[in-house]
């Protein structure tokens, strides 16, 4: 009896031990089989992932090549400006330096010029002064003279000159040759002055009146300085003085 119920006990505990074992193995059978589906799903998953990033990737790089392009773009119109700009400054600096060179051209003839009317003014002027170097006048037989006043022959270095009075002072005599040049007499202390034989001052010569006088050319100043002014008046005709013993009138070549 003992002997069966053991034998029983041991029959059942290798039963159950059996069943667990099928049941493992069904377990590990079904296992096998749910693997590669788990595995593909992921792959699927993994790959959507992959297609994904690869998207986004592809619209950042579409998105960096569009403001590439831009930024291209804006350098290629900063590059034009700026080769523009360079242009338009060398035409400015161009005309500016033919400008300049043109200015001094100008202002080199413009003074060339005032140096040329400066040197005829300071000729003219010389000119002036010293009387175009009038000659020496020979009076006629019918030439009003004036009275000759003792010491006051012209020397050698002095001039003559006779003509008509345009304007007198006390200071100074201008006078006109037979339409040449105006001659300014100046008139010192020691200028000696007759009007119509008398002695006079400068002041006292009328206009118009006819003068024959001696001057000397200042050696400083250039200026012509009378030695002696004898005038006659347009009213009063003066003859012709004698000749004193052993001189002759001025201008007069002695007999």
């Amino acid at each position: 009896m003992k002997s069966r119920t053991t034998w029983l006990t041991a029959g059942v505990a290798a039963l159950v031990v059996g069943t667990a074992c099928q049941d493992g193995d069904r377990t590990r059978q079904e296992g096998t089989r749910a693997a590669p589906g788990q595995e593909v799903e992921q792959a699927q998953a993994r790959s959507e992932e992959a297609f994904d990033s690869a998207r986004d990737a592809q619209k950042e790089a579409s998105r960096q090549q569009r403001e590439a392009a831009r930024a291209q773009e804006d350098l290629q119109r900063k590059q034009q400006e700026l080769q523009e700009a360079q242009a338009t400054a060398q035409k400015e600096s161009q005309e500016a330096q033919a400008s300049q060179q043109q200015a001094q051209a100008r202002t080199q003839q413009a003074q060339s010029e005032a140096q040329q009317a400066q040197a005829s003014a300071l000729d003219a002027q010389r000119r002036l002064q010293q009387g175009l170097t009038p000659s020496r006048e020979v009076v006629g037989q019918n030439a009003p003279v004036a009275a000759p006043v003792a010491n006051a022959q012209p020397s050698a270095q002095d001039q003559q000159i006779s003509g008509e009075v345009l304007s007198a002072s006390s200071r100074e005599v201008l006078l006109s040759q037979g339409g040449e040049p105006q001659l300014r007499l100046q008139v010192g202390p020691t200028t000696q002055v007759r009007v119509d034989g008398r002695t006079a001052s400068a002041a006292d010569i009328q206009e118009g009146a006819q003068v024959r006088a001696s001057y000397r050319t200042d050696a400083n100043s250039g200026e012509p300085r009378a030695l002696r002014i004898d005038a006659t008046s347009r009213t009063q005709p003066a003859a012709p003085a004698a000749p004193e013993s052993g001189e002759s009138s001025p201008g007069v070549a002695p007999q």
